[in-house]
């Protein structure tokens, strides 16, 4: 069986085609109550699966990802806002609670990021159009809010 490689050349032409996703948002719980995730098929002309991962925490909802993956494997783009990430392979740069995206590479797959200067929106909808468009991707879907974990008070 052969192993599928992929190349920044392959992910530089999947980020300059056009796509698009005309599902709506639907959030599943990821295994536990503090994490969501919706899954969303990207339609492309490329050969292999395209889909936009959202993954929320239920708990501290300015903490998710949204991550463009290659065949349920390959992060060809992704942004962690209020995530923490170290640059092991590059410049060992770290990001505690920051945000930040990342760009995959031959060099570093896809753990090397770098802090992002064109994604200011403050809710998770707008950062999600924001993202959708620097991908080339049309959303045609609807959002739908996040389910929220309600938080636990002392007593």
């Amino acid at each position: 069986m052969a192993i599928f490689k992929i190349t920044q050349a392959d992910c530089a032409k999947i980020l300059a085609i056009s796509k698009e996703i005309d599902q709506s948002v639907r959030w599943l719980s990821k295994g536990n109550d503090s994490w969501v995730e919706a899954t969303l098929p990207v339609r492309a002309e490329w050969p292999g699966r395209l889909e936009l991962r959202i993954t929320v925490n239920t708990e501290l909802p300015s903490k998710y990802s949204i991550n463009l993956l290659l065949n349920q494997a390959y992060r060809i783009k992704g942004l962690d806002v209020n995530g923490s990430h170290s640059n092991k392979c590059t410049d060992g740069q770290i990001w505690l609670c920051q945000t930040h995206k990342h760009d995959w590479s031959e060099a570093c797959p896809d753990g090397h990021a770098y802090t992002p200067t064109d994604i200011n929106g403050d809710t998770i909808e707008t950062v999600l159009n924001q993202f959708c468009q620097e991908c080339n991707i049309v959303f045609k879907g609807s959002f739908r809010p996040v389910p929220m974990k309600p938080r636990m008070t002392g007593v």
